[in-house]
């Protein structure tokens, strides 16, 4: 599969910008030292992304360019895995809170939104046939 040079950089460069807004959220909140520590984590995700991208498949696949259709099935499954721990941890975070005497609402947020974006991608890729 050929590299393009944009796509090279697309998620180093989506990393940093999250590492400067982590910054600037934390220092907004009057802690700046925990916003450079997690500036930091996105560098160091994002300085193994350029490094290794071309030379491990498995970066290659965090970048975002599975070599072939076996990686890509296995990005798929993984994304899968990933989607159904945080559902379950958001649900488990609102029957926490709940339990626990609080509202839970931001636990039931992030469920609900996911459960609406599973549902409308079904439709879609339903009606899409």
């Amino acid at each position: 599969m050929k590299t393009t040079m944009g796509a090279r950089w697309r998620l180093p460069a989506l990393g940093l910008l999250l590492g400067v807004a982590f910054l600037a959220a934390w220092a907004v909140r009057g802690q700046p030292m925990f916003g450079l520590g997690m500036f930091a984590v996105m560098a160091i995700y994002s300085a193994i992304l350029v490094a290794f991208g071309g030379r491990n498949e498995i970066v290659g696949v965090l970048r975002g360019q599975p070599a072939d259709e076996r990686l890509a099935g296995h990005d798929l499954a993984a994304t899968a895995v990933a989607g159904v721990t945080a559902i379950l941890v958001a649900l488990g975070g609102f029957l926490w809170q709940v339990a626990h005497g609080q509202s839970g609402f931001d636990f039931a947020l992030v469920a609900g939104a996911a459960g609406m974006g599973y549902l409308v991608a079904l439709l879609q890729f339903r009606w899409r046939g």
